[in-house]
């Protein structure tokens, strides 16, 4: 994701991110997950410094560039799985309320739908861009509110 000379970035610059990006996603699908705000609970409870001791035995800035390095080396897949985790956040308004709530699960659907449908329409804006564009450091945010299920 770095070019010699673009946004005054040296050669050695551009190489080193070059070789970074080769254990990203990048390398596999083009793009790469760089943060995650108000992960699911089995996001949050990921600890990619396991094998090595744990996140308690390390220091806050290793932490941090573990957790960097793991959400950039996520598939789609499972980055759209982790967007879309409502099974225990919010919680299932219940029974009785299904008839005027939505159930997180089809919150999640109608979220799941409607993104993968506004990605789709942004790629094909992409393609039909009559000049060639330079899409290094270009991003995108998705997001969607959790705090309470709407009404039917």
């Amino acid at each position: 994701t770095a070019q010699a000379g673009w946004q005054g970035k040296s050669r050695m610059a551009a190489a080193r991110q070059g070789i970074v990006d080769g254990f990203t996603n990048s390398s596999a699908e083009g793009f790469r997950l760089e943060g995650f705000d108000n992960r699911p609970p089995v996001l949050a409870s990921m600890d990619p410094l396991l094998d090595v001791g744990g996140t308690e035995k390390a220091k806050e800035k290793t932490v941090k560039k573990a957790q960097r390095i793991m959400l950039q080396r996520l598939p789609a897949s499972d980055i759209l799985a982790h967007f879309i985790d409502v099974h225990q956040e919010p919680a299932d308004p219940g029974e009785a309320m299904l008839e005027s709530t939505m159930a997180p699960i089809e919150v999640a659907e109608i979220v799941l739908h409607h993104s993968v449908t506004r990605l789709c329409e942004l790629a094909i804006a992409c393609r039909k861009s009559p000049v060639p564009q330079k899409w290094i450091g270009s991003s995108i945010a998705l997001g969607f509110d959790v705090g309470e299920t709407p009404a039917r």
